[in-house]
């Protein structure tokens, strides 16, 4: 039987992936060389935008009760004292703007979800072994001497990735020179530590430390000359803890050193076969992003692999997905590289004009209420190539991701507006009935996507005996979120939201049938 998907690798993003399409029904079966998960926790937090996708997949309800909120960055001085604190702002989304977590405990309630999705295969203790891409469907052969067949092979193998070995794409960048040495420590009692991610700015030895759950993590740069082996040892793990802790009061659960990299695939499709997280790329880890980049990858290729299959979409529409991904993710690393430079100043002048600039930012009138209150805070966009064509631009809201505000429905219950939309495409008529509005050829577009259609409107507004025909139900925004995205327009606006909860803008109901042929590649009656 030919599977839908292959996904190679069933780390947190192959999951994640696997448990996007299992959730909308395709057939996946899922492969990794590993016979269980990772023991040992790798990537430390992750940010609201990826939360909210998460906590929307099966067995991820309670994911956020095993993790710590993180509200700010700070910097350090070498006597580790503040000199800049850096907010993330409110929180818009549902969720905390951001967490730390323990990522085994993360992946094991991950997979206990997918094991409930009945169109989703897991085979684990093997790997793939040779590629072949055909017409209509790929034959894998696997490690096990079995051969498998799928119509489309999705390589979430890591940095080290088979699948984009066997496929001939190369993975292009550069490794940088400083190796980090990471330590992360279980503790039963609070420690005596920051409550938030801490960069330690001593050109003697720079460092950065973060709490995790039920416990913390400190890492430190190496310099040219140290023995890795060495550095990892008990003897010198407790030497760097001891200015921070009493180190009998903890237990050590890793010390390992890494070598940072970025690099990118210079394919991410090659006919059939499609690559994702540190397969496609990597980053050093400074600005938090790593995993949270593979994770959205999983949320952008999810979809659109769904409506390929469905035969709502042209499979070369699937370009789309790395013509959007590779420009966020390029922004990201430039993002990451530049405040490693700043982590890993070791010249005592430059790193005492960096301390006295921050600080000087920290007191500034008005700069660092700006920054304590998130105004540093990148926020993430789709790239204009992937937003709708000059002809149907949304205006300032093209791109961005759809707030989740409280909201009430109409028989009166107070919820997340994410709680009623569903896992497909929205239409959300702002102050007006989106239903009236559409014609049939649009209907039939949501319907065949099983999509949603609602009308967001003011609890004055919702509330009337209003005797329009409507076709969908009008829920309230109780605080004018979503509503102020249709700005000062007197024409009936419908919001167009993506399955990964990006708006693809906002127009007028007017143009909805060209906007919909645009985002999918198909007319309406497609």
């Amino acid at each position: 039987m030919i599977k839908d998907v292959l996904v190679v690798g069933f780390g947190p993003v192959g999951a994640v992936l696997t448990a996007f399409l299992g959730q909308r029904g395709v057939s996946v079966l899922a492969v990794d060389r590993a016979a269980t998960t990772y023991p040992r926790p790798r990537a430390a937090g992750l940010d609201e935008e990826v939360l909210r996708l998460l906590v929307r997949l099966p067995g991820m309800a309670e994911m956020l009760t095993d993790t710590r909120a993180s509200t700010r960055a700070t910097f350090l001085g070498p006597d580790r004292r503040l000199l800049l604190a850096a907010g993330q702002g409110q929180a818009e989304l549902g969720v905390p703007v951001g967490v730390f977590l323990h990522q085994p405990s993360v992946e094991a309630a991950l997979r206990a979800g997918i094991a409930t999705l009945p169109s989703v295969e897991v085979r684990l203790g093997v790997g793939v072994r040779s590629i072949d891409d055909g017409a209509d469907a790929v034959t894998v052969g696997l490690e096990d001497d079995t051969v498998v067949q799928a119509r489309w092979v999705i390589g979430c193998d890591g940095a080290t990735s088979t699948v984009r070995a066997l496929i001939g794409v190369d993975f292009v960048g550069r490794t940088f020179a400083q190796p980090w040495l990471v330590v992360d420590a279980r503790s039963a009692e609070p420690l005596p530590v920051p409550d938030d991610i801490a960069f330690v700015l001593d050109p003697r030895r720079p460092a950065v430390t973060m709490p995790m759950p039920g416990g913390h993590r400190w890492e430190w740069m190496m310099f040219p000359g140290e023995n890795p082996e060495r550095m990892a040892e008990p003897e010198t793990v407790t030497s760097l803890l001891t200015p921070w802790i009493d180190p009998g009061t903890v237990a050590v659960e890793r010390a390992a050193v890494y070598t940072f990299h970025a690099r990118m695939a210079n394919r991410w499709r090659v006919g059939r076969v499609l690559l994702a997280g540190d397969a496609a790329h990597t980053m050093p880890p400074f600005a938090g992003q790593g995993l949270a980049s593979g994770i959205r990858d999983a949320a952008a290729l999810a979809w659109r692999l769904t409506e390929v299959l469905a035969g709502l979409r042209d499979p070369d529409s699937l370009d789309d997905y790395e013509r959007e991904r590779r420009p966020q993710v390029a922004a990201i690393t430039t993002r990451a590289i530049r405040a490693g430079r700043i982590v890993q100043t070791t010249s005592p002048v430059r790193a005492a004009a960096l301390r006295a600039a921050l600080r000087t930012a920290a007191h500034a009138p008005g700069l660092g209420h700006a920054l304590r209150s998130g105004a540093a805070r990148p926020r993430t966009r789709l790239p204009k190539a992937a937003r709708p064509r000059r002809a149907h631009d949304g205006g300032r809201w093209a791109g961005r991701v759809l707030p989740n505000p409280c909201i009430r429905t109409e028989d009166g219950r107070v919820c997340r507006l994410d709680d009623i939309l569903g896992s497909s495409w929205v239409l959300l008529g702002l102050g007006d009935d989106a239903g009236v509005a559409l014609t049939p050829q649009v209907r039939a577009w949501v319907d065949r996507r099983g999509g949603t259609t609602l009308t967001i409107g003011h609890a004055v507004s919702a509330d009337r005996d209003d005797q329009r025909a409507r076709s969908g139900p009008v829920i309230v925004d109780l605080d004018g979120t979503v509503l102020r995205m249709r700005g000062r327009s007197r024409q009936p606006q419908v919001a167009v939201v993506r399955p990964d909860r990006y708006l693809l803008g906002v127009f007028p109901s007017s143009r909805l049938e060209d906007v919909l042929t645009s985002a999918s590649g198909v007319g309406v009656t497609g």
